[in-house]
């Protein structure tokens, strides 16, 4: 297997003098793609207009052109495969100016904000382009021109209560970070199909798949103030799913999941199968585990839970995304329930003291190990950063885009896709304890409380590994919390003696009580994980997760309370005679 990408050089070169107009010099090697992409941006700034109504001050395409090849299999068998190449374009254009333009407004009956987006030919057919990036761009600048009145007559009737600009000016940029490789993606069928012959001959198992993913996405990027960028995202994603039903028909499920940027840097494939067949095992203990209805006390979260807990609960609050401006006054009042609350805790404490979460998206390995987070520029053309976001345990800022808030007013090259989002994300103790230290005053905190026991969980259910991608949560109800269910918990004794839970969830933990996290390992560990900028999940980015184990003195752990389906009335053919 070989991900074919000879590297060359990068250019990166910043443009930073004042006062002059940007003029945008051709990136090395200039494409068709990119020539047409320019010359028709260039076109439209100067003649778009229709009689009476404004010019666009801002006009950006971004296309993101895709090499791909998935492979889904099941005990050896293929269930689908696609392979192929697409193009889509977005198309950014904004109608006013950097004070108050059409964006950031939602009309009465639209239920998003809908983005700008064309199909473009695969083919570098320069006449044809043009004509694909015409048509979109016409159709952009009289939505902009509707959204515009619509958004003067609205707040006619209404007070801003903050004025703040729509959009922040940004010195251009330029940044070619083509390699001319390509992604072999016939690897994709056979890694799905040999790897999910690891669990054939498993009668406990209901249900399994493997599923495998592999893209080279190329982006090309032009703005009328000056930014190009060309970057190349190669992407290779390996998840195998397992489900079985528990002696009482609970549903389990678990998964092995693995990110890479090159075939060759996924564990070879015995070494796979090895961790599959791992993965079974784990869900056939759960299957005979005894259930706990209720715990309230310490619980210590280590390796894979930490680096979850953190990107499912804590993560998404340190997204800086402003709410728009509603044409129904009452829906402007519905959306404050969906306000991140750090807004409002810039300069507050949120974390421990003895706590720093850094996102970086300029390092590229941790111990050796790539880090999914590495890219050179974010998807509004700017040159990529390390941001500081909680020092000490005091917010200091979140991740924002060119969008601006009145609470974070300058952004911090953080746009992937339409979100602001985290690059590697490292949560960094100033001070920790050795594994044994921790676990001793794990138990002194349940001894405090007169238990016998407490938890310890090793494993959360990833939203971006789920059989059934539909499901509201990983094998059980994860909704009542923001956290998927723990599929790898533990009664643990003072003794050493652990007792496997096979599912539980968590009662309401919420960002608040990271605050209240009562000490952390000295050493931290490093995950691959799906993260989503919503508290509520939805589409996912993988990020990696650097952090610690983390022991919170308080917090409820209970049995899923979804109802128990019930169990297939005639044994698995595999477990007779």
């Amino acid at each position: 297997m070989n991900l074919a990408i000879v590297t060359r050089p990068m250019l990166a070169v910043v443009v930073l003098v004042a006062g002059v107009a940007p003029v945008a010099a051709p990136l090395a090697e200039d494409s068709v793609l990119m020539r047409a992409m320019r010359d028709e941006l260039a076109r439209s700034m100067a003649e778009l207009q229709l009689e009476d109504a404004e010019k666009p001050y801002f006009l950006a395409y971004r296309v993101q052109e895709r090499t791909y090849g998935n492979a889904t299999a099941s005990l050896g068998g293929l269930l689908s495969v696609s392979e192929g190449v697409n193009r889509q374009l977005l198309v950014e254009l904004r109608v006013g100016d950097h004070s108050f333009d059409n964006t950031n407004f939602m009309a009465a009956g639209s239920a998003a904000r809908r983005p700008n987006v064309a199909t473009l030919s695969v083919d570098d057919d320069y006449d044809t382009l043009r004509r694909q990036i015409w048509l979109a761009t016409d159709i952009a600048y009289k939505r902009a021109l509707d959204q515009l009145a619509g958004k003067r007559a609205a707040l006619q009737n209404q007070t801003q209560v903050k004025d703040v600009p729509d959009f922040s000016e940004m010195p251009p940029h330029q940044y070619d970070g083509r390699t001319d490789g390509q992604l072999d993606t016939a690897p994709a069928r056979t890694l799905a199909r040999d790897i999910s012959t690891a669990m054939r001959g498993r009668a406990h198992l209901s249900r399994s798949e493997v599923r495998v993913t592999a893209y080279l996405e190329r982006t090309w990027f032009v703005n009328s103030e000056g930014s190009e960028f060309v970057r190349e995202t190669p992407y290779i994603e390996l998840h195998a799913l397992a489900a079985a039903q528990a002696v009482d028909g609970t549903e389990l499920e678990d998964f092995v999941a693995l990110w890479a940027k090159r075939w060759e840097d996924l564990p070879a494939p015995t070494v796979l199968a090895d961790r599959v067949r791992a993965m079974t095992k784990r869900l056939e203990q759960r299957r005979e585990a005894a259930h706990i209805e209720r715990y309230a006390g310490p619980v210590l979260f280590e390796g894979q839970a930490a680096a979850e807990l953190v990107s499912q609960v804590f993560g998404p609050r340190l997204v800086a995304s402003r709410m728009p401006t509603f044409e129904n006054p009452a829906m402007q009042r519905v959306s404050a329930r969906y306000r991140n609350p750090f807004l409002d805790k810039i300069g507050s404490r949120v974390l421990p003291r003895f706590l720093s979460v850094v996102s970086d998206p300029t390092i590229e390995a941790h111990d050796g190990v790539t880090l999914w987070g590495r890219q050179s520029v974010d998807d509004d053309g700017l040159p990529a950063q390390r941001t500081l976001l909680v020092e000490r345990g005091i917010l200091k800022t979140l991740l924002s885009t060119r969008v601006p808030l009145a609470e974070v007013p300058v952004s911090t090259a953080s746009r992937w896709r339409d979100a602001p989002l985290p690059g590697s994300l490292f949560v960094t103790p100033g001070r920790g304890l050795a594994d044994e230290e921790l676990r001793e005053e794990l138990f002194a905190l349940a001894s405090e409380r007169g238990l016998d026991h407490a938890i310890i969980v090793r494993r959360i259910g990833s939203r971006s590994a789920r059989l059934d991608w539909r499901s509201g949560g990983f094998g059980g109800d994860g909704r009542s919390s923001s956290v998927e269910p723990l599929i790898g918990a533990y009664k643990a004794f003072p003794d050493g003696r652990e007792e496997l839970i096979p599912i539980a969830g968590l009662s309401n933990l919420s960002e608040s009580d990271f605050r209240d996290i009562v000490n952390v390992s000295e050493a931290t560990s490093r995950h691959d994980t799906g993260f989503s900028p919503s508290i509520d999940g939805g589409a996912t980015w993988p990020v990696s997760v650097i952090a610690p184990a983390l022991l919170f003195e308080d917090v409820s752990v209970r049995r899923p309370m979804a109802n128990i389906p019930t169990p297939p009335l005639t044994p698995h053919p595999l477990s007779e005679g």
